[in-house]
């Protein structure tokens, strides 16, 4: 055989062995252009060709894979749409109520696990939906644990800020700050007195120094907000022809996202202000449903939080608002 025949080909397959070796070294290994230039014994321009050659010849192929339970495009849409810091959309399975919030709850769950650290302040407002959450937390970094909201008469005992603080600080197993007063009291001067006492101003001192907080958002009907159910009827009628919508840590808002304060509700309140939770770096807002997409949808307007936790039902509602 002519051996000009034999050597035919040889050297676009070595081109071959070249770039294969170039581009696992490269993907597989994190090795740099400039190591594998050296190893190989070719400059690191020729080795940022490879590379390029390798996935456009279909060498390399690289797959970017999204969670199944996760709308990735629908999360980006409505990060985008309304300024989010991030959105995360869930696909939730049809079924009762209580199994969409255990779905929301365990995104947020490894949300919390994920990002947390150590020197982090955590604040924690409450809800049927973060009471969920705290049911998919295992071990989280020694971080600090606040209550920032207090507690609610609910018939669900096992359901209260209190609650959600104390289990998610065994997770934490950090600091723990807990905040063991009625959230709404009669009077101004009877919520001062209670700010005031030594355990209490310990707690809504540290609202402050949160550097990241998980709260729920309630929607402003009797079904949909324990705040509003707990309310004297006077002062519920007085918040609704305010134009109430929603709460976010007991904070009342109207559709725009602007603060109700109809009957004197704040001075009554012992809970984190809007001021101090705006001024928190990290706020995550936790929510869904379709009954609840006007709620969300204040809540994104008043600038109180940084991330959404949702399901696509209401991210549909809130990209069509």
């Amino acid at each position: 055989m002519n051996p000009s025949v034999r050597s035919e080909g040889h050297p676009a397959r070595l081109r071959v062995v070249t770039t294969v070796l170039a581009a696992r070294r490269y993907f597989l290994d994190g090795a740099s252009k400039s190591e594998i230039a050296e190893e190989l014994g070719i400059s690191r321009f020729r080795v940022a060709r490879l590379l390029e050659a390798a996935r456009r010849d279909g060498i390399v192929r690289i797959e970017i894979g999204a969670p199944p339970d996760i709308n990735v495009d629908l999360s980006i849409e409505l990060a985008a749409r309304y300024g989010l810091r991030d959105a995360l959309v869930v696909r939730t399975i049809d079924g009762p109520d209580g199994f969409k919030r255990e779905q929301l709850g365990r995104a947020c769950a490894e949300l919390l696990s994920e990002t947390l650290e150590a020197d982090d302040v955590l604040g924690l407002s409450w809800g049927r939906t973060l009471h969920s959450m705290v049911g998919h937390l295992s071990r989280l970094p020694a971080c600090t644990v606040v209550q920032i909201v207090g507690s609610v008469p609910t018939l669900e005992l096992d359901i209260n800020s209190m609650e959600v603080v104390r289990r998610v600080a065994d997770c934490a197993a950090g600091p723990v700050y807990p905040l063991p007063v009625p959230l709404l009291v009669d009077s101004p001067e009877m919520a001062a007195a209670l700010r005031s006492d030594p355990h209490v101003h310990k707690t809504v001192a540290m609202f402050d120094h949160l550097t990241k907080a998980v709260v729920g958002i309630g929607a402003w009907t009797a079904s949909g907000s324990t705040v509003r159910s707990s309310l004297p009827n006077d002062l519920a009628a007085a918040l609704d022809a305010a134009g109430a919508v929603a709460d976010v840590c007991a904070n009342v808002l109207d559709s725009s996202g602007h603060e109700i304060r109809a009957g004197g509700l704040p001075g009554r309140l012992i809970a984190i202000s809007p001021d101090q939770l705006r001024a928190v770096p990290d706020v995550v807002a936790i929510a869904g449903g379709a009954a609840k997409a006007p709620a969300i949808l204040a809540a994104l307007l008043s600038g109180l939080i940084h991330q959404l936790i949702t399901d696509e039902e209401a991210a549909r509602l809130l990209l069509a608002a």
